[in-house]
């Protein structure tokens, strides 16, 4: 019931931005000259996830950070 955890890191990943992912698919598609990007697409935050696990009693515990 209780526990004084001991966390373990499972899995970290830092997402792509909107922006990052058009230009991405722009390229794949192979339009990267004169195009343009809605406003709402030009948007360059990411997230930092982390996901821990504690070593004693299994619980998870998941950190999200914007970037």
């Amino acid at each position: 019931m209780f526990c004084k955890h001991k966390w373990n890191l499972l899995s970290e990943t830092i997402t792509e931005s909107k922006f990052e992912h058009v230009i991405k698919q722009l390229e794949r598609a192979g339009l990267t000259a004169n195009v343009q990007i809605p406003w709402q697409l030009s948007d360059g935050s990411r997230k930092h996830i982390q996901t821990f696990t504690c070593e004693k009693c299994g619980g998870l515990k998941r950190f999200t950070e914007d970037i």
